[in-house]
């Protein structure tokens, strides 16, 4: 904890961040908070951590942070992550790990699920996820926290848009069934049936239309450019990985997304080619045929640390 704060002003620091995000700061609330922030150098230490923290949080949509500080448990929960991140400094991964802790929906690493919302749609989540569901009067709305999901519309024709909302900006469905992505930086979209409309958040460029069978990753500015789509990419849906001539490499990186702990390759090993159907629930079955038929040696130094290294 920075010098010159204690808990008393971290907490009140967190209490006027929880106030300004669950509601508009009247006249008077916004001169009471800069009375506050003047009366004590340590105020304005605070309160600089808490903007740090916020501009960590600057990925969730307005609407869902108001949603998220609606009931009193919630706000306690925020008011829990604002002092722990001030305190300890940790606004970047541990940050989004306990966000997604308080996901609406979410999975462990090496966890499938699938889950009907209100207006009849089937999402599937992936390893690793989770998202927050948010439907109003005006939209639907899905945020994607983190990790990766199959999303199918439902057929009833409600009339309100469809969006899945990243850290890059939001698609839009048009009655489709197609799998969004958040990586490091970018967001990977695959569309199986019909089509979708991705809109970048900083740019003000017509929205790429998505048809069946392409995809693309998008970052906040820009699309890349449109790939091939196919059914055996979401065959994680069925607890399984499909590849064809791909690099070993990519297959341990994809592999160690569905296991604890670290999965590693020397470089010569990378490079060897794969085709196949891996099982995503046995991934030591996995090992144990790739080292039968490829030239490697998979060694376990414990239960969460694999490497996999060229033999020849």
């Amino acid at each position: 904890m920075a010098k010159g704060m204690d808990r008393k002003t971290l907490e009140a620091a967190a209490t006027w961040y929880v106030q300004f995000q669950s509601q508009p700061a009247t006249a008077e609330q916004t001169l009471a908070w800069q009375c506050w922030l003047a009366s004590d150098p340590a105020h304005r230490m605070a309160w600089n951590q808490i903007e740090q923290l916020q501009h960590s949080l600057g990925v969730i949509p307005g609407d869902m942070t108001r949603r998220a500080l609606s009931t009193t448990r919630q706000r306690r929960q925020v008011l829990k992550l604002v002092l722990l991140a001030s305190a300890t400094g940790y606004l970047g991964w541990n940050t989004r790990q306990h966000l997604d802790y308080w996901a609406d929906y979410r999975t462990a690493t090496g966890e499938q699920r699938r889950i009907e919302l209100a207006d009849g749609s089937q999402i599937y989540l992936n390893t690793d996820t989770a998202i927050d569901v948010y439907f109003d009067q005006q939209q639907r709305l899905i945020h994607l926290r983190s990790g990766e999901i199959l999303l199918q519309t439902s057929k009833r024709g409600d009339p309100r848009p469809l969006r899945v909302r990243t850290a890059q900006g939001h698609v839009q469905a048009l009655g489709t069934r197609f799998t969004v992505r958040q990586l490091s930086g970018l967001t990977h979209v695959g569309v199986l049936q019909d089509q979708v409309s991705i809109h970048p958040d900083a740019t003000v460029d017509k929205p790429l239309m998505l048809k069946a069978g392409e995809s693309t990753d998008f970052d906040r500015h820009a699309c890349r450019a449109v790939d091939i789509y196919r059914a055996s990419d979401v065959a994680w849906v069925d607890k399984q990985l499909v590849v064809l001539n791909a690099r070993l490499g990519d297959v341990l990186a994809e592999l160690g997304r569905y296991r604890q702990g670290l999965l590693r390759c020397d470089e010569r090993a990378a490079l060897l080619r794969v085709s196949g159907t891996l099982r995503l629930d046995a991934i030591d079955a996995v090992l144990a045929n790739l080292q039968a038929t490829l030239p490697i040696e998979v060694r376990y130094f414990t239960r969460y640390l694999i490497t996999v290294r060229h033999t020849t």
